[in-house]
């Protein structure tokens, strides 16, 4: 649908009012075509080049997010690596110190069971001469009754 604009410059005075010559109707279309046809076509250029740009960093972009995820991985792998070294030396950290324990408290429990069995040689023989009076006690009631 034509503008109204376009439709009144139809009538627009072509020359001096009174003139004879009749006016030719605008076509602003084809007006607007010619003065910028030539002016976008030299774009094409520029554009097909801004496509290439574009396209070219893609690929770049592409590239650089392949090589980081593989960078990423190596990253991952060796955090793996030493976490697992990590855990195995806090292992063998806590088996050593466990056996330390372990061997403390054996020795502790020996050196306790060894001073128990000296104190009971050290009172045996009071006690057997103890139990010897009670039972030679017990013996002589018993002989009185």
């Amino acid at each position: 649908m034509p503008h109204m604009r376009d439709f009144l410059s139809r009538f627009r005075p072509a020359g001096a009012p009174g003139a004879g010559r009749a006016a030719v109707p605008a076509d602003r279309h084809r007006e607007l075509e010619t003065e910028l046809g030539h002016v976008l076509m030299l774009l094409d250029g520029p554009s097909a080049e801004c496509s290439g740009i574009v396209a070219e960093a893609r690929h770049d972009a592409e590239q650089i997010v392949r090589l980081a995820r593989t960078e990423a991985d190596r990253i991952m792998s060796a955090a793996r690596q030493r976490a697992s070294a990590s855990v195995a030396e806090l292992v063998h950290e806590a088996v050593t110190t466990a056996r330390t324990e372990a061997a403390a408290v054996a020795a502790a429990g020996a050196a306790e069971a060894a001073a128990i069995t000296e104190r009971a040689s050290d009172r045996l023989p009071s006690l057997t001469e103890r139990a010897v009076a009670l039972v030679r006690g017990v013996g002589e009631q018993g002989g009185s009754s």
